[in-house]
């Protein structure tokens, strides 16, 4: 007997079905809204509907067919429903749907990877207006990059409710190739919110990309200026700044009264920090390590690099 074939439907609730349930329960609804309710059609209409969905030429074919038919012997008498049918499979419909269900296998599948509480400890279900917004350009979602950029941030809202905000959705739909490499190059760069302003942003090309992604909302305009707080010595006449500090790595900056010592730095907007998340992890270490290099040194007696749960390292001490 052979195996019966995949379908998108089917995979997405194989998949759903293997992830806790309390995690499962609002996965579940935002499916739902997102399929406009396909996820609750009984499993044995699954390969029906996908079949359809998997092959557009034939369901044009069979649907008009069934209309023309019908239309012709008069055996209908109800113009809704023959509305509803033609609609139902027009190529636009057929072609959102479609990639809803994209989106919907990748979300699924990212949530089966997350390591999430088995107790659903702070998931929920999107609210409707989230929903409404998301499934609005998820349908737009044509090539499996932006599918799978939308599964991660539907995921996401599941697992981390408020995540993304609804400015975020917008400018990754309007994400082209062009402007989401300059994104990603840009938060390659990241020491969590910001990226250090050394001296390539002023100029040529990373100029250049700084002001699109500006312009796209992803980046701040202007550059931010952290500057030493208050002097209070505290270890052999030094007061203490760390000026950078994510996934536990950071550093401690040692300044004497004084100096002159200052961060400048671009800040990632909102929008810009949250689609950071989904991506990549930047090598924080490493873009820390870079901004010691690069912050003005008079007044500062050490620089050390720290990792939570290690002794700091001294990366800088004034030559002798």
């Amino acid at each position: 007997m052979n195996e019966p074939e995949s379908t998108p439907l089917s995979l997405i609730t194989d998949a759903v079905s293997s992830i806790p349930e309390p995690v499962r329960k609002p996965l579940c609804i935002a499916l739902k809204d997102l399929l406009s309710g396909l996820v609750s059609v009984p499993a044995a209409k699954l390969k029906q509907y996908a079949q359809g969905i998997e092959d557009v030429t034939a369901a044009r074919t069979k649907i008009t067919n069934a209309i023309v038919a019908s239309m012709a012997d008069e055996v209908s008498n109800d113009p809704e429903v023959m509305q509803a049918a033609s609609e139902i499979y027009l190529p636009t419909t057929v072609r959102k749907l479609k990639n809803r269900l994209g989106v919907a296998k990748r979300a699924v599948e990212h949530v089966a990877k997350a390591d999430v509480d088995t107790n659903g400890e702070g998931c929920a279900a999107p609210d409707d207006d989230w929903m409404n917004c998301f499934s609005r350009f998820a349908e737009d979602a044509s090539s499996e990059r932006l599918q799978d950029l939308f599964g991660r941030i539907l995921a996401g809202e599941v697992l981390r409710p408020g995540a993304f905000g609804l400015a975020t959705l917008r400018i990754l739909s309007e994400l082209d190739q062009t402007l989401a490499n300059d994104f990603t190059q840009a938060w390659s760069k990241s020491v969590g919110n910001a990226v250090d302003y050394s001296h390539e942003w002023s100029k040529g090309d990373e100029f250049s990309r700084w002001k699109r992604l500006s312009e796209a909302g992803l980046m701040a305009p202007d550059t931010t200026t952290q500057y030493l707080p208050p002097f209070k010595p505290l270890i052999n006449g030094s007061s203490l700044w760390s000026p950078t500090n994510v996934d536990g790595v950071g550093l401690l900056v040692y300044f004497q009264e004084k100096s002159s010592s200052s961060w400048k730095h671009i800040d990632f907007t909102r929008a810009g920090r949250e689609l950071g998340s989904i991506l990549p992890k930047p090598d924080y270490e490493n873009n820390i390590r870079e901004v010691a290099l690069r912050l003005p040194k008079q007044g500062l007696t050490q620089i050390d690099f720290f990792r939570n749960g290690q002794h700091p390292e001294v990366i800088w001490k004034p030559s002798s």
